[in-house]
């Protein structure tokens, strides 16, 4: 089940495009009313994970999960509700999960299936924490190995959708729910589609605005993560923009051939923190998809 958390973010992005692109035509509404969607993508990719320590999240097997009512609305972790639908606009809220925390999970299969030798250092790495002790050697990097756990929050938001020809606007607004970070988040994306027979190619651009309260929970450092003082970090707010492509393919009963690469460059609030190494998260991904 942890496993399957950390590949969040890369279900919201990937499966959702999926059965967009394999169970309806580009103007079409996707999924019929009342009516569960199961689908399953197979294939090879990951997500870098820029935190010092961090194992990047591998791409392999993803579910896809979807139910739309008159109104109320579960896809792929997501619950919401739909106030307003149109053909060219529509304005949503609803609940999910905060993503930041993915980055920060232990469990998965790459950690799991080890060989035998790398079994002592797990353990080591798994056992009670220690009081700190800086009386001996100087401590020389900090990763999430070594800070205190950073728990999964809660965000409710506001989403308004506005699609032109060939072409979709979102505008997101999100705030911590669940008291976790008290912080939010502000994601304004553009995505174009071209069509071309059984192909269709999409662009996406988007800016995400993350503030002070949720960055500063994850990636600040401070006097409960047990290091050196000399590492604590208070993080700031700003902005991080995204750009992907994909490339889809219909195939025959129900298969759809899939194609993503993304690139989100991170803001100096964030990288200059100890904890991360990587000023860019690298998403790639491609494979076969199949709605049931």
């Amino acid at each position: 089940m942890r496993y399957l958390f950390k590949l969040i973010p890369a279900i919201f992005v990937l499966l959702i495009s999926v059965r967009q692109a394999s169970a309806c035509e580009q103007d079409e509404q996707c999924l019929a009313t009342n009516q569960w969607k199961f689908g399953i993508a197979l294939g090879l990719g990951a997500t870098s994970n820029p935190l010092v320590g961090g194992d990047n999240i591998p791409l392999v097997i993803l579910p896809d999960i979807a139910w739309y009512g008159e109104a109320a609305y579960f896809d792929n972790g997501e619950l919401g509700y739909q106030w307003l639908e149109k053909k060219s606009f529509s304005f949503v809220t609803y609940l999910s999960l905060d993503t930041e925390r993915a980055f920060f999970n232990f469990w998965h299969p790459a950690n799991i299936l080890l060989p035998i030798n790398r079994l002592s250092s797990i353990a080591d790495a798994q056992a009670p924490s220690k009081a700190p002790d800086f009386s001996g050697p100087e401590q020389l990097s900090v990763s999430i190995d070594n800070v205190s756990r950073r728990n999964w929050a809660v965000m409710g938001g506001v989403r308004w959708y506005y699609r032109p020809n060939s072409a979709e606007w979102q505008l997101s607004l999100e705030k911590d729910l669940s008291a976790t970070h008290n912080g939010t988040k502000l994601d304004l994306s553009y995505q174009h589609f071209w069509q071309w027979q059984t192909f269709r190619f999409s662009t996406q651009v988007k800016m995400i605005w993350k503030s002070s309260a949720l960055v500063n929970y994850y990636y600040g450092v401070d006097e409960q993560d047990k290091v050196e003082p000399s590492f604590f970090y208070q993080a700031s707010s700003g902005w991080q923009p995204l750009i992907a492509l994909s490339l889809q393919k219909k195939m025959q009963n129900n298969w759809l051939w899939l194609n993503r690469i993304s690139l989100q460059k991170l803001h100096s609030g964030m990288t200059n923190s100890p904890l991360v190494e990587e000023g860019n998260i690298y998403s790639v991904f491609s494979g076969f998809a199949y709605q049931f």
